[in-house]
């Protein structure tokens, strides 16, 4: 046997059974290289390797390869005849194929002459008039169940694509059976005696006199077939039967249905065909959009396109029917409309089953098959939002018509019926409706049993929200974050409802109270305090309990920091929780109100009285999350206003200590992160600060609280850079900024770029590190309530001035030192150690600069701020004040901060 005449001509270097693979496979219009290795089950780089002669060709396995891409070659129709399969061999220099193994005899079978009216049909697979988008990994899924088991039923709802992945599945799997694939379809029928005639006509039997089971089950004995039963719930009973016999029968036959519902066999897999990945989604859109456009393309990866494929749950039949409506609506038109889907959806192609006509059609054919106890849970659980769980379910849905201890039953049933979701997180296995079936069981409710579910609903989640002040701040924090977190869509469908009318304000203001502490630990929901604690307020009447009327106003004291009358509210709110008997809440609340004495009135000795009230009160009362609470805001006075961080740090210590005791995980790392390791910073102790936040961060991963890993993060990038690792922190900050600026962290970005300023510095980028600075006090402004400055203001000034000195501007300098100055006073902080030795140099340089003459405003006889005037005063030289700027009070130092840094040196 001589080998082709294209292996002569072929390009010097390149293997012979390379080139021979493309000359056969070039045959085949589509048959792509990759495409070829997908369908022989390889991975594309093995074949790319045995085209080149390596390993993969020549290794022991190497002759099953080739065989299985002739086998492969053979079924797509590249390969003509025996000879051809044998070149293919001999190109890898192997031996013909071989009679006596069983794999190689049936491809000489195949592949020998055969006269024209003696060839055997070996499937009647449909041909598919439109592409086969995606699914590459659900279809190796399925030809590898296929070759675990006998029997495979793919399993979904309605329009989940079962019967396209299973023709698809089955078409690359025909090389594996050798009497070929054939297919029965079921869903015309309802009469389930005739499962047996409908099979002998679909393989192509001749009629007899004698019974079609025994027909087929002859027909089958002795053949390797796959047998597709496609859309079979209707009768799944039947062919439950018919499989079992079958599969009893012929040993060499295999069968693969689709259905709804398993069958619930010996020996069954039943595998839930999941919805399309997005990108697929989005592919599958855009390429049925094509059509309905006359070619105009859609993009897959737009934005909206990407948002209707979400919002139809990747669900092949819904996506298909949307791109269709692209002949009269733009793709926002239909994202527009797809609130009343079922009105959108419609319009199937002539030739496909009525229900799969509309989106309507098709759920209606699934409600339908319920009996009359399953359709009363089907509508009543269209009220939970992101899923439930069974003890959710059982407090919501039961009545007089459905008792407890059935719903788990009446689940069941629904889960094998392919119309609830099930998947399983940590343990905890969770219920869920697509989007789609949610909204059709809303719809199908009347509007009294509406009303009575959601109410019912509502009051589940508030009792979940109460139930969890108990455990988020100890030992099972982690369990009950968890639990709030997989129940959040719930909780705010449940607020929605309260608020709306025809709804229970009550309900809706002891949910957002009961949800402080949640909100407190979780960074990342805190956007949705601020947005419920309004609502909740203005629905508040004199008719609700005090208790509820404090939680709402300490949401609102808590999370709407700029409000004015801070003290009047802070002392309502405690006067509130004494008049409901919580006197461990009045006591933390006690704090709050020194707080506001603290940042509002300036009043350091009744903050620091209340504060250490707060304490005592606490500690008599036993309530432990209080007193930690407590002992934090009492070392904020001590710290702050008596400058006496030795106290400050023993009670954020003792705060610390209880916290482990307690087990809340949170409260610890927030301690770690934020106090201990400020106070290893201030001792200019690095390595110590790092192993705290370090410390703080692993916790925290357990936890929720976003902002204080961004805070972690940023404080270790400070301490690399202390340490001289600048490479190192500039990557600490890199890893969380995109988080920071997704969740709208408009201070910790100031801090980040801050952080960057010092780098840019140190490295000796001056003008860097200017820009950088200047940067910040824009987004400070920008960011800045009208009556205050943004936090950190101070600092950010502070390091500004230090720039200016290193470029050498020693008058713009003072300036800016003075203008710090002033705001740390206003804003009851100081300067801290490790910042004041990190400037030292550069303020010393820009003091021996000015000859000697008086730095900054400390000295200044006059008040720092001339109220009458409204002018910040600064000593420059001895006996000589300049004014700094004219602005309207303190408070507005940051925007003066901002203008002296555009100042020249001799304005």
């Amino acid at each position: 046997m001589t080998r082709p005449q294209a292996l002569t001509a072929s390009r010097a270097g390149q293997h012979p059974f390379g080139q021979l693979l493309t000359l056969y496979k070039s045959r085949s219009p589509g048959l792509t290289q990759s495409r070829l290795a997908e369908l022989a089950g390889y991975n594309p780089s093995i074949v790319v390797r045995m085209c080149q002669g390596k390993k993969d060709l020549t290794g022991p396995s190497g002759r099953d390869r080739v065989v299985r891409l002739i086998q492969t070659l053979a079924e797509a129709g590249a390969l003509g005849c025996l000879e051809e399969a044998n070149e293919l061999l001999l190109a890898a220099d192997m031996p013909p194929l071989f009679e006596r193994q069983p794999n190689e005899a049936r491809l000489i079978a195949r592949l020998s002459p055969t006269p024209r009216g003696q060839r055997v049909r070996r499937t009647n697979l449909p041909s598919q008039l439109t592409t086969f988008v995606g699914r590459a990994a659900e279809i190796a899924e399925v030809r590898r169940l296929l070759g675990a088991t006998r029997l495979l039923t793919l399993t979904g709802s309605g329009g989940c694509g079962k019967t396209r992945l299973a023709q698809r599945a089955a078409t690359d799997a025909m090389i594996g059976y050798s009497s070929g694939v054939w297919l029965v379809e079921l869903a015309a029928y309802t009469d389930p005696s005739l499962i047996p005639e409908i099979v002998v006509r679909a393989l192509g039997l001749v009629a007899t006199h004698q019974p079609p089971m025994e027909r087929v089950l002859e027909h089958l004995c002795e053949r390797q077939l796959l047998l597709v039963l496609d859309n079979c719930e209707h009768l799944i009973e039947a062919v439950a039967a018919f499989a079992i016999e079958v599969l009893r029968v012929c040993p060499q036959a295999s069968i693969l249905t689709t259905s709804r519902e398993a069958l619930n066999v010996e020996g069954e897999i039943a595998w839930r065909v999941p919805p399309m990945q997005p990108n697929e989604a989005g592919r599958l859109f855009a390429d049925r959009a094509g059509a309905a456009r006359g070619g105009a393309r859609v993009s897959a990866d737009d934005e909206v396109v990407s948002r209707i494929c979400q919002r139809l749950d990747g669900m092949p039949l819904a996506i298909e029917l949307a791109a269709a409506q692209l002949g009269v609506l733009s793709v926002t038109d239909i994202a527009a409309r797809l609130d009343d889907r079922f009105a959108l959806l419609v319009g199937g192609r002539r030739t496909a089953l009525p229900r799969h006509q509309t989106l309507r059609g098709l759920i209606d054919w699934s409600y339908d098959s319920l009996n009359e106890t399953e359709r009363i849970v089907f509508r009543r659980l269209g009220v939970f939002v992101g899923g439930w769980e069974l003890e959710q379910a059982e407090r919501v849905i039961t009545d007089d018509a459905i008792r407890p201890a059935h719903v788990l039953a009446l689940l069941t049933q629904l889960v094998r019926k392919s119309v609830v979701v099930t998947d399983e997180r940590a343990g905890v296995t969770r219920f869920h409706y697509l989007e789609t079936l949610r909204e059709y069981a809303l719809e199908k409710m009347t509007d009294a049993e509406r009303g009575a579910m959601l109410r019912r609903h509502a009051e589940a989640f508030m009792r979940l929200i109460d139930s969890s002040r108990l455990h988020l701040h100890g030992a099972k924090q982690p369990e009950w974050l968890a639990r709030i977190e997989r129940e959040y869509a719930n909780v705010q469908a449940a607020l929605r409802w309260s608020f709306e009318s025809g709804g229970d304000a009550l309900l809706g203001c002891r949910i957002v109270g009961g949800l402080f502490d949640y909100w407190y630990i979780a960074s990342s929901r805190q956007s949705d305090a601020r947005k419920w604690f309004p609502i909740a307020k203005a629905a508040l009447t004199d008719e609700m309990p005090p208790a509820v009327h404090a939680w709402v106003l300490l949401d609102e004291e808590w999370w709407d920091h700029g409000a004015k009358q801070r003290l009047r509210r802070c002392q309502r709110i405690h006067a509130l929780f004494e008049a409901a008997g919580d006197l461990a809440q009045a006591a933390m609340v006690k704090s709050i109100v020194a707080r506001a004495e603290f940042y509002e009135n300036l009043n350091y000795a009744a903050a620091l009285r209340l504060s250490e009230e707060a304490v005592d009160e606490a500690r008599q009362l036993g309530a432990d999350w209080e007193l930690r609470f407590n002992l934090i805001m009492l070392g904020e006075c001590l710290r702050y206003a008596q400058h006496d961080p030795a106290r400050a740090e023993a009670c954020y210590r003792e705060s610390l200590q209880l916290a482990k005791v307690a087990g809340d995980t949170n409260e610890v790392a927030r301690i770690l992160g934020v106090y201990v390791s400020g106070f290893a910073m201030e001792r200019l102790d690095f390595a110590e600060s790092l192993r705290c936040c370090r410390e703080s961060l692993a916790l925290n991963e357990e936890a929720v609280d976003v902002r204080l890993g961004i805070l972690c993060h940023c404080r270790i990038a400070e301490n690399l850079f202390y340490l001289g690792e600048l490479d190192q922190a500039r990557a600490e900050l890199a890893a969380c900024s995109a988080i920071a600026e997704d969740q709208a962290m408009s201070w910790l970005i100031c801090v980040m770029k801050w952080i960057l300023a010092r780098i840019a510095l140190r490295q000796g980028d001056v003008a860097h590190a200017q820009a950088t600075l200047i940067d910040i006090l824009h987004l400070c402004r920008d960011a800045a309530n009208p009556d205050i400055f943004a936090p950190g203001t101070h600092d950010f000034v502070d390091a500004l001035a230090t720039v200016a000195a290193a470029q050498e501007q020693s008058l713009r300098a003072a300036r800016l030192r003075g203008v710090a100055d002033s705001m740390f006073a206003l804003n009851h902080h100081y300067r801290w150690a490790n910042h004041v030795w990190e400037y030292a140099p550069y303020i010393a340089k820009a003091r021996a600069d000015l000859g000697g003459v008086q730095f900054g405003c400390r000295i200044c006889r006059r008040p720092r701020h001339d109220a009458a005037r409204g002018v910040f005063v600064c000593a420059l030289r001895r006996r000589r004040r300049h004014e700094l700027t004219r602005v309207p009070n303190l408070r507005h130092a940051a925007f003066a901060a901002e203008a002296f840094a555009r100042k020249a040196d001799g304005a």
